[in-house]
């Protein structure tokens, strides 16, 4: 059964933005998350909350908020993953434009301001991403994520394809734009987010705002820390689906696709040690080495998993190493 209070929201003039958030167990973070929207200096939103199938208190914190807040409406759904989750938010916007944002992440007070000067300025643009940085509870990251992975603007396919820069919860986008595409793939659970940037960058013009707009919250039981497996898996299948779909950009032996391969065949490898799957390992490993790559750490660690005892130090002077970089 489907809880709401969505349908409130169909009376009155529609908003220009419509904020889509999936929410799963999140009460601990949820009630900063949405004060850092209603902080924005850009007032003509709506929020559109999605509780995944929580099991804590997140729909009791929804509760008070919505009757504090009169541009808030959630609904609850049975599990179902946060690309199914946004998907129902989009369908219940009303808005122009969606702001994705994570029911954990924080904006900056401007951010909506700003990104809606963008699309003010060229009606051509579809989408528009931010830059941002990860935290943690008593620190910030050292590095954005444009100082990480640098941004693109226009037709940005090619450039997205070796690795993503867009953050979900720093993406406004026309809705209009999402319908075309298709919204998000819900069947998946994992990467659903880059699978979507890429069909959206295959038809339409990406800018974005060179400023930290956006505060990434970093949990340790967050789905890139507890399955990363699952993602580079899937990281593989969406290789293989935009080299069958579009071979004039990503030839089979190409550099670029050699690289893309080996870089999530070497991530594997680094997972399935950790996992002190030795056998994985290796072959993780010698596909990542057949495709080009090289580090001396991937070295290192391709010929520590034919030894598991040196696989086991590594890991405990690994371990150490973080510890102390985190005291």
């Amino acid at each position: 059964m489907t809880t709401s209070n969505v349908e409130a929201a169909g009376t009155g003039v529609a908003p220009r933005v419509s904020v889509a958030i999936a929410a799963y167990n999140s009460a601990a973070t949820l009630p900063e998350t949405l004060e850092s929207v209603a902080a924005q200096t850009f007032r003509d939103f709506e929020v559109i909350v999605v509780d995944d199938g929580s099991r804590d208190a997140t729909q009791e914190v929804l509760t008070r908020y919505a009757a504090k807040w009169p541009w808030l409406h959630w609904e609850h759904q049975q599990n179902a993953g946060a690309g199914a989750a946004r998907n129902r938010a989009i369908e219940r916007a009303r808005g122009e434009f969606i702001a994705f944002l994570d029911a954990d992440d924080l904006w900056m007070p401007d951010k909506l301001a700003v990104q809606m000067e963008v699309f003010a300025r060229n009606p051509a643009v579809a989408c528009v991403y931010t830059d941002e940085i990860d935290f943690q509870p008593h620190r910030d990251m050292p590095k954005t994520l444009f100082q990480d992975k640098p941004p693109a603007r226009g037709d940005i396919l090619s450039q997205l394809f070796p690795g993503n820069f867009v953050l979900t919860s720093s993406l406004v986008v026309r809705k209009a734009a999402l319908l075309e595409v298709g919204c998000f793939d819900g069947t998946q659970r994992v990467y659903e987010d880059l699978d979507l940037f890429l069909r959206l960058a295959e038809r339409f013009e990406f800018d974005y705002v060179d400023r930290v707009l956006v505060r990434r919250r970093l949990l340790p039981d967050s789905l890139m820390h507890g399955n990363a497996l699952a993602c580079q898996r899937r990281d593989l299948e969406i290789i293989d689906e935009w080299v069958a779909r579009r071979p004039d950009l990503f030839p089979e032996h190409s550099p670029q696709v050699r690289r893309r391969r080996g870089s999530v065949y070497a991530r594997m490898g680094y997972a399935l040690l950790s996992q002190r799957d030795y056998r994985g390992a290796r072959h993780a490993f010698r596909r990542a080495i057949a495709l080009g790559q090289r580090e001396p750490d991937l070295l290192v660690r391709a010929a520590a998993a034919h030894v598991p005892a040196a696989a086991r130090l590594l890991q405990r002077l690994r371990s150490g190493r973080q510890g102390a970089a985190h005291g």
